[in-house]
């Protein structure tokens, strides 16, 4: 007989019996876990990237300073990728001897690449359209007309041309969020500018080009063409361009990375258990053969065809299952997220089929490989024991195998290292504090035995001598338990997090106006009129132009890339002095009493990060020709996302304000308020308004897709851990059948062993989610702050409804696992 053969033939003999039937189905779970999450991940990635295109609309942003040199743009069409051109500028729309500053942007006729435009007609009819103007007509926002004065389908004048104003803009899908140019738009076809006589050779504009193609073309593009970027031109995604946006892709990039690391481990948990047990029934009759003559080298020939032939067919099946969940599920959530998902990628694949042959080789192989060391004594000795250092090889391979999965399947070195890190932590202390608490239990054993009681109490204890009469066993179980749990509860704890932090960051009463260019003479009128029409007590901040044009006395001349940004154009700074509650003191001191009128300065973090600056470091500012210094004494973080007020460089009060300034400030305006703001508008006509209320609504979609894909994706794996919960309780089946049986024979009746069952995984279940709870919790602390960058929120309701749940839902599943014993007669066991 062949090796194949034998291996083919226990096969179907132990599938016919019965005893693979757990380990194959943990590998299919495992492996269709796998599968579906990956599918699912690399499908919502892909469709995240897609919908945060639209924020640009398209996916990559080329922008530059002046008009893109003719053999540049020959060099880009080559590429195949999609093109389009805008440019944008300030400029004055004048009715009769009304006036308006606006922000003027010209498209060409493919704009908008990806997302689109939404315009109400001079009809009232609103649509959503996928391209510009037509010739000779604007589309304008709401605030050109009544600064203008004129009402949807009059005429205006921008430069030498008249322009029907046919359409209002509702929602432009790159609509800029910074303070250049925050007049409101006006939207011109690019065919018109010419005429206008605005653009001229030295005109002060923003040139994009717009490009989107397939994620490859896009990548092979940035790849070769971002190194002859020029000083002022950026290349930018969607997420770099917002950094709401890219926050918040960020966060779910990695929690849906921690979720893939929940099936994997799970799967390997039960891999292992159910590995154990085969390998216990497979003892005996590997010696028996051995005394039979079989050798060494043909055991081993016939366990790797074991493990092969469980491998293709679990994970055949397990891929086939999982590609067919994740359609479901992607079906589901395109519905209600409505949004697209394109078909995963095929390498999206290999992580599901390498998961299945590296879980079953990693933990199935090691306790299959221990068994055919059975010496063939063991015939005549059942009770002869295995080395003990073969032991601890199966322990090294096992964690070896988590270590790589979690690296491989993670993408992301620094992630998997506190998930290793954090894992082996949590595993000791799970094991300590588990025969910890099952000493702790001993104390609760009657001096009776349980034998002698009547009534429920005789299942109760003999469940409780359950736990206790293995302890080790036990403890190994509640450890097991324990790690699911742990891992579960994670993600419960960091999903609240998640959420509460997008929630926070996109609150519905984030300020949707900002009312700039107020003059100094003008700070206390508009207080009083703001308060006047309901507005609250705005916060009106100063705003001083000036440019950065030293670092340490020294001249900063621009051929640092990272410099060149700060340097092509000028900045925004102010003076506060109470930090704003968005502001966030990493490094250094915020101002003290004495530090009023000092050159001293608060530098934001990822300008300090780029300029490579450090405390105490001398900035040289330049404003309208006149040089003066600061020293930095901090540097703070900025949660841009909370679309307020906010500023790269801040003072002390009373050092800027000899210099020219204005005035900007934050509302929040709600249906009803719009007549307010145009009163203001006409008592002060040098105002200009920015309304934000698009852009904020845009961010807030964004969030909430996303947040549901956390959702989604929590719910499959919380689904994927109960089902690999329950194979793990699967493996211990065969001894409880027998101990059921002896039970039986004692005179033990059905109702009592249910009673025993059931409490002994009520204990386990109790003891695993009490350690679960405080392991989760310390991880998700460290998760949410340092990793996602949430501030972490204490929820002990959710501690009591976790442990309560998992307590209850651990002795059901274990008692469901489990009922076979119950049913089948005592005779068959023993035989």
């Amino acid at each position: 007989m062949t090796s194949f053969s034998f291996a083919a033939r226990n096969l179907r003999r132990d599938w016919r019996r019965g005893e693979l039937l757990v380990l194959l189905v943990a590998l299919a779970i495992a492996v269709a876990a796998a599968t579906a999450v990956n599918l699912f991940n690399d499908r919502v990635r892909q469709a995240m990237t897609a919908s945060g295109g639209d924020a640009i609309a398209a996916d990559l942003r080329l922008e530059l300073r002046a008009p893109l040199a003719p053999e540049r743009r020959e060099r880009i069409a080559q590429s195949g990728l999609r093109l389009a051109d805008t440019a944008g500028f300030a400029s004055v729309a004048i009715v009769n001897e009304q006036t308006a500053l606006v922000a003027v942007k010209a498209v060409d006729a493919n704009y908008p690449l990806r997302g689109n435009l939404r315009i109400e007609r001079v009809d009232g009819s609103r649509e959503d359209v996928t391209h510009g103007p037509p010739p000779g007509q604007a589309w304008v926002q709401r605030r050109v007309l009544a600064e203008l004065g004129i009402s949807l389908g009059e005429t205006l004048q921008l430069g030498d041309s008249q322009f029907q104003a046919s359409a209002l803009i509702l929602l432009e899908p790159d609509r800029d969020t910074g303070f250049v140019g925050l007049a409101p738009r006006v939207m011109l076809n690019a065919g018109d500018i010419a005429a206008t006589g605005l653009l001229q050779s030295g005109s002060r504009a923003t040139y994009r080009l717009l490009l989107a193609g397939k994620p490859e073309n896009i990548r092979a593009f940035r790849a070769d063409f971002e190194p002859t970027l020029e000083v002022g031109e950026t290349l930018e995604n969607a997420g770099e361009a917002r950094p709401a946006l890219r926050a918040a892709l960020d966060r779910a990039d990695v929690f849906l990375d921690l979720a893939a690391l929940v099936a994997v481990i799970l799967a390997a948990i039960a891999i292992a258990m159910s590995a154990h047990q085969h390998a216990l029934g497979r003892y005996d009759e590997i010696a028996l053969i051995k005394t039979l003559g079989a050798r060494r080298g043909f055991l081993l020939r016939a366990l790797i065809w074991t493990l092969a032939l469980l491998g293709i067919s679990g994970t055949l099946v397990g891929v086939t299952i999982g590609t067919l969940v994740q359609a479901v599920l992607s079906q589901l959530i395109a519905g209600v997220m409505q949004l697209t998902l394109p078909p995963p990628s095929l390498s999206a694949l290999l992580p599901g089929l390498a998961t299945g042959i590296v879980i079953l080789f990693g933990f199935a192989w090691p306790a299959l490989a221990q068994a055919r060391h059975a010496p063939a004594a063991r015939v005549f000795q059942r009770a002869l024991p295995l080395p003990p250092w073969r032991g601890r090889m199966v322990s090294a391979m096992a964690m070896l195998t988590v270590a790589g999965l979690v690296i491989w399947l993670s993408g992301d070195l620094e992630l998997a290292i506190r998930v290793l890190g954090g894992g082996i932590i949590a595993a000791a202390v799970l094991w300590l504090a588990a025969r910890g608490g099952i000493r702790l239990l001993a104390g609760l054993r009657s001096g009776k035995s349980a034998s002698k009681h009547r009534g429920p109490g005789v299942g109760v204890g003999l469940g409780l001598q359950a736990v206790l009469r293995r302890p080790r066993e036990s403890a190994l179980l509640a450890v097991g338990f324990g790690v699911g749990l742990s891992v579960l509860f994670l993600l419960v704890l960091v999903r609240g997090d998640l959420l509460a932090g997008w929630q926070q960051n996109l609150a519905t009463d984030a300020p949707n106006r900002f009312v700039i260019n107020i003059a100094p003479d003008q700070t206390e009128a508009v207080d009083n009129y703001l308060r006047d029409a309901g507005f609250g007590q705005p916060e009106i901040f100063p705003m001083v132009r000036a440019r950065l044009v030293s670092l340490n006395n020294q001249p900063l001349n621009g051929d640092e890339e990272e410099a060149a940004e700060f340097l092509q154009r000028e900045l925004n700074l102010s003076w506060q002095w109470q930090m704003k509650p968005d502001n966030k003191l990493l490094s250094g001191r915020w101002w003290q009493p004495g530090d009023e009128g000092r050159g001293l300065v608060s530098v934001e973090a990822s300008v300090a990060e780029r300029l490579e600056l450090e405390l105490g470091d001398t900035l040289g500012f330049d404003v309208a020709g006149e040089e003066f210094f600061a020293q930095v004494t901090s540097i703070r973080s900025v949660d841009w996302a909370s679309m307020t007020a906010n500023f790269y460089m801040l003072f002390p009060p009373r050092f800027l304000n000899t210099y020219p300034a204005t005035y900007i400030t934050a509302l929040r305006v709600v249906q009803g308020q719009e007549a307010a703001l145009d009163g203001l508008v006409r008592e002060f006509p040098n105002l200009s308004l920015l309304d934000i209320g698009v852009i904020l609504q845009q961010l807030q979609d964004i969030a909430e897709r996303v947040s549901r894909v956390v959702e989604f994706v929590f719910i499959f794996t919380l689904l994927a851990g109960v089902l690999v919960l329950f194979a793990a309780v699967q493996g211990s089946r065969a001894q409880r059948r027998n101990e059921a049986a002896v039970m039986r024979v004692l005179g033990a009746r059905s109702r009592v062993l249910k009673t025993a069952l059931l409490t002994e995984f009520l204990l386990l279940g109790g003891l695993a989610a009490l350690l679960a709870t405080g392991v989760a919790q310390a991880l998700a602390i460290v998760i949410a702050t340092q990793l996602l960058e949430l501030e972490y929120t204490m929820r002990p309701l959710l501690w009591l409804a976790s442990i309560s749940l998992a307590t209850a839902a651990i002795g059901l599943v274990g008692l469901l696992s489990v009922r076979d014993v119950l049913r089948q007669p005592a005779m068959a066991s023993l035989r």
